[in-house]
């Protein structure tokens, strides 16, 4: 039987990392979520269920974002940090796969350095939010500010699909588990809302080199499917692979991970 390659956790270039699995190294960014500095237990825990497809089959670095982030901190400064985190982790171009907020991080990461993405994965994600999207991380980051991570949890957790029954129900859980989806330390996270707030590369989409893999939910609440399907006609090589029932979907979504890895494994 093979042993499963064991987990390491760190610090690369500043960012925090959990490492999992062998073969090739695969950068994964991960939308928000509680800003620990490192991941906690139970943390850990979600993202070996989310991430197992994955990790049997590469080497999977998780990154987080660098501590202590200073207001104005811009998406474009973000991705500058990955590409020091890939420079220490990869000595040439390597597969990026982002999920949300970590999706917008990895397409700046293609357009201001497309020179250092080898494959690009984009999983709920666009070359901007949506504009319910936008309003609904703006009232998160204003609920943050004003201590009411309740209030943040439910507004965030609550945007992720557009059916209303569903909607209403998961800002009632968002109001039960705040400490999951926002955390205890929200400094971080703000700033990083902030930074996508006026994310926008549509202009700038042709100059992602890298074959790309665009996945989306119909019903997603941050990236509308025609915002999506905008940024999939804006990139020079890309799939577009639409879960028409779905919402804001994850790497643990059904069929996710094996339409990532099929891409993965595309030839250059």
């Amino acid at each position: 039987m093979t042993r499963r390659a064991a987990t390491t956790r760190g610090t690369v270039a500043g960012l925090p990392f959990v490492r999992q699995g062998r073969g090739t190294p695969t950068i994964l960014l991960p939308g928000v979520g509680p800003g620990r500095h490192h991941p906690s237990a139970w943390d850990r825990a979600l993202l070996r269920l989310e991430t197992a497809p994955l990790a049997r089959a590469v080497e999977l670095w998780t990154l987080g974002r660098r501590h202590g982030l200073p207001e104005g901190t811009t998406m474009s400064d973000l991705s500058d940090d990955v590409a020091r985190a890939a420079a220490e982790i990869s000595g040439g171009p390597i597969d990026v796969v982002g999920t949300s907020t970590g999706g917008s991080i990895a397409l700046q990461l293609a357009v201001d350095h497309p020179e250092l993405v080898r494959r690009l994965v984009l999983v709920s994600s666009a070359h901007r939010l949506g504009d319910d999207g936008r309003d609904a991380q703006r009232h998160t980051a204003e609920r943050l500010r004003a201590g009411d991570a309740r209030g943040a949890s439910a507004a965030l957790l609550g945007q992720t699909t557009t059916g209303v029954p569903a909607s209403i129900a998961l800002r009632g859980l968002g109001r039960l588990v705040p400490h999951v989806v926002v955390g205890e330390r929200h400094d971080d996270l703000v700033v990083t809302l902030d930074a996508e707030d006026s994310f926008d590369v549509e202009g700038r989409l042709g100059a992602v080199a890298a074959p790309t893999l665009v996945v989306a939910g119909g019903a997603d609440g941050f990236y509308p499917l025609e915002l999506v399907v905008r940024t999939v006609a804006g990139l020079p090589d890309a799939t577009l692979a639409v879960h028409r029932r779905s919402g804001h979907l994850g790497l643990g979504s059904w069929g996710v991970s094996r339409e990532v890895l099929a891409h993965l494994a595309r030839a250059s």
